[in-house]
């Protein structure tokens, strides 16, 4: 039975996600690196996961420039995701992880050792990428207010948080109302 490259990544996310409060996968950036699955977690940093399905793609990932010099890539600590036996621990570069998927699980073989000498500027980039990927789908709003959950009761009710600058009548909306945050 042949896996297919999604399934392995969304096992890979259902991992991650129990580690880590963000996760983001298979998202193609102008970084040097685009990671299959990475995920950033309070006091471990971030987490990559580069998922192989075949030796010849394993292989051919460490010629790459990120993984020849471990200070250009993302992740304090990577870990490769296969079918298993495709990768042995002795395969792997120095500090990384090695994880199988067998039955729909995510196994460990070796946990990752963490990487501190990583590219975080790279891993910026790609967050911001990501957060004005975000900025075009909300629309002319701005993210802030759309991370702060401003727009919470219209995307409940499927209204797209676009305003206009006029109302139906050719009078100027009215500006857009704070929901301050309470504390007890």
């Amino acid at each position: 039975m042949t896996v297919q490259h999604s399934t392995i990544v969304a096992m890979g996310v259902r991992w991650l996600s129990r580690k880590c409060s963000v996760v983001l996968y298979e998202f193609a950036t102008e970084a040097d690196e685009n990671p299959d699955v990475i995920g950033w977690a309070l006091g471990a940093g971030s987490i990559l996961i580069e998922c192989k399905l075949s030796r010849s793609d394993f292989i051919k990932d460490a010629a790459k420039i990120v993984r020849r010099n471990p200070r250009a890539g993302m992740g304090q600590r990577r870990y490769y995701l296969c079918p298993p036996d495709l990768i042995q621990v002795k395969d792997l570069p120095a500090k990384w992880g090695l994880l199988w998927a067998i039955k729909g699980q995510v196994i460990v073989k070796r946990e990752a050792r963490g990487c501190p000498e990583r590219n975080l500027a790279a891993e910026v980039q790609f967050l911001s990428s990501m957060l004005r990927r975000a900025q075009i789908r909300i629309g002319t709003r701005p993210l802030s207010e759309w991370l702060r959950g401003e727009n919470r009761f219209e995307a409940k009710r499927g209204i797209p948080p676009v305003k206009t600058s006029a109302n139906p009548e050719g009078e100027p909306a009215a500006p857009l109302r704070k929901n301050p945050i309470r504390r007890r």
